[in-house]
């Protein structure tokens, strides 16, 4: 009877020793196991200046090119198929206006520095002495504005962030670059710099930009560059 005893016990053993290796892991942490860089990267949160460093020169500047209409023949199709044309050209965040990725070449026919919101008016060519645009130069650009050169590429979406913070964040940083440019290629050294130039220097002076506008009224489009070219 002992023989036929034995194996009860040892049941009874394996199921205490179960119940004191669950006793002990409930009072253990999980953890994950990171790189120090993974940590120190979550540490320091989203960096809207990174990601846009990151993208601008590999994705940004690229899906311009490419993909950048001629600003007249744009508006002609739009004129003549607006939602063909938006589906094919356009994009948004949301429920927003269409933001689109156009080129152009043209003369300056004005700049207007008297606010921060600088602008430049552009005779597209061949010129007929009529603006056909005006080109956004900063050093402010506005928050819209901003947004809608995030927005016009496609490729950057809501849903790739945590939050509406970190969203705008890009569209931002855009901007700090973009002014940054738009100095250079205005010659003067800084983006501060640009209200304080003398419009008579750059009026008639040939130009070249590609950039996004926002479809808000074809009456007045405000191309933001992300590329420019001021000629002598």
């Amino acid at each position: 009877m002992a023989l036929l005893d034995r194996p009860p016990l040892r049941t009874g053993a394996l199921l205490v020793a179960l119940a004191l290796l669950s006793v002990w892991l409930s009072g253990c942490v999980i953890a994950t196991v990171r790189t120090l860089e993974e940590d120190q990267g979550l540490k320091a949160g989203f960096s809207p200046e990174a990601y846009v460093e990151e993208i601008w020169e590999s994705r940004v500047l690229p899906t311009y090119r490419e993909q950048a209409q001629e600003l007249t023949d744009l508006l002609a199709q739009l004129s003549a198929d607006e939602q063909g044309t938006i589906a094919r050209f356009g994009h948004r965040s949301g429920t927003g206006p269409y933001s689109f990725m156009v080129r152009g070449e043209g003369v300056i026919a004005a700049i207007d520095t008297s606010s921060r919101s600088g602008i430049a008016s552009v005779d597209l060519n061949p010129p007929d002495g009529t603006p056909d645009l005006t080109l956004t130069i900063g050093p402010l650009i506005k928050i819209s504005q901003r947004a809608g050169v995030r927005d016009a590429v496609g490729f950057i979406q809501y849903g790739n962030f945590t939050n509406q913070q970190e969203f705008a964040g890009v569209a931002n940083a855009m901007g700090e670059r973009i002014v940054q440019h738009i100095a250079a290629a205005l010659g003067v050294e800084s983006p501060d710099a640009i209200s304080g130039i003398d419009p008579a220097q750059y009026v008639g002076k040939p130009v070249r930009f590609i950039g996004a506008f926002t479809l808000e009224s074809r009456d007045n489009i405000v191309v933001v560059p992300v590329e420019l070219e001021v000629g002598d």
